[in-house]
């Protein structure tokens, strides 16, 4: 096989397998017993290590200032407007996530933009957070819900979105499953 060839075809296998294993999640956890503070994010690929979603400044313990890093990938989301609990930023190298509640006071329907993408999120029980699904399937299906039933430390995801879509999208979900199902401790 020419050599030109085969250095083609071993930067097509490489870059499909970089964009396919960074991308699926299944699962987050507390990061140290019943603070709400650090999270573990757990990937498909177990050859990636475990990402990390913390609070900013966890000594302050305010609850308006998240940043991530997972796979090389680091974000940071902040809350738009202080005392404004419905509006949040997600800043990803080259993304900028929107994340708004569809209705003004209701915590529990989210609508996350991104580029060409519109995503909306919601509880999936209404008040009841412990399920949460991405409402549009125009891109495939995200749920996260929590392993055991009143226990909202460890939480499964089912990851069955399209391959395009960014980790940020994925991550924006996976923050607001925890900010509004966790107490603020």
């Amino acid at each position: 096989m020419p050599f030109r060839l085969s250095l083609f075809l071993y930067f097509i296998f490489c870059s499909g397998l970089d964009s396919v294993s960074a991308q699926e999640l299944t699962g987050f956890a507390v990061e140290y017993g019943d603070t709400f503070k650090e999270w573990k994010v757990i990937p498909a690929d177990l050859d990636i290590n475990l990402g990390e979603l913390n609070l900013s400044w966890p000594h302050k313990l305010e609850w308006n200032d998240w940043e991530y890093q997972l796979d090389g990938r680091f974000g940071r989301f902040r809350q738009k407007w202080i005392n404004r609990p419905d509006e949040w930023e997600l800043i990803d190298g080259e993304y900028i996530v929107s994340i708004k509640n569809q209705w003004r006071g209701d915590l529990t329907i989210w609508k996350i933009k991104c580029d060409d993408y519109t995503l909306r999120f919601e509880s999936k029980y209404g008040n009841l957070t412990e399920e949460w699904t991405l409402a549009t399937d125009k891109h495939g299906a995200f749920d996260i819900f929590t392993e055991y039933e009143g226990d909202p430390r460890d939480w499964i995801i089912e990851d069955n979105l399209d391959e395009d879509v960014p980790l940020a999208l994925k991550m924006a979900m996976v923050f607001l499953a925890i900010h509004y199902s966790v107490p603020h401790r």
